[in-house]
């Protein structure tokens, strides 16, 4: 007795083109194995962290040592990246990788915002200890950074507000450094 040949399933398409090292989802071309796929649920929270510090694109590409627009393509929340480049956003944003990374169970705000606020709290708390010479200010002050730090031990690292802004080193002047005005108009500005 023969086997019976299995007969062609209109729902279920035949690839156009079926490679031997490809994987194939119905309805769409074959991708080649070892090809990233692009993700179609949110990876991260790059861009929220960011914007709750209160850290700018441009600052952001100036740590990381990236174009603008390199670090607006990373902060997509579908974007994928190499664990070295999130670990740099890590060190930047002073936050842990675990609050970077989307977890279905969590809901949108919850630690990263309550964790922001508290680190945006001990900034304050800090620069208020550093700039403050009245002694009853400095102990409710110390009091706060106590009880900030029962409620999260990690917040114990976190430095004070800047209180002078950053000073530039050669290199962050960029192509304004070069640049020249039209000779009639530094002559107009001079007189």
């Amino acid at each position: 007795m023969s086997e019976p040949i299995e007969s062609y399933s209109p729902a279920m398409p035949l690839p156009p083109l079926a490679l031997p090292d490809s994987s194939y989802v119905a309805g769409e071309m074959p991708i080649p194995l070892g090809h990233a796929v692009p993700p179609v649920c949110p990876l991260h929270r790059l861009a929220e962290v960011r914007k709750s510090q209160g850290i700018s694109i441009a600052n952001m590409s100036r740590r990381l040592e990236m174009a603008s627009i390199d670090v607006h393509e990373q902060e997509k929340p579908t974007s994928d990246m190499f664990l070295t480049q999130l670990y740099k956003w890590r060190d930047i944003l002073d936050v842990p990788v675990s609050e970077l990374l989307i977890n279905p169970e969590d809901t949108l705000d919850n630690p990263i915002k309550s964790r922001a606020l508290l680190v945006r709290v001990m900034k304050t708390v800090r620069s208020i200890l550093e700039t403050s010479r009245e002694k009853q200010i400095k102990w409710l002050a110390q009091t706060l950074f106590d009880q900030l730090v029962e409620i999260m031990p990690e917040l114990k690292e976190v430095s004070s507000w800047p209180s002078v802004g950053q000073s530039r080193e050669f290199k962050d002047y960029g192509q304004a450094i070069y640049r020249r005005f039209d000779p009639g108009i530094e002559q107009a500005m001079v007189d």
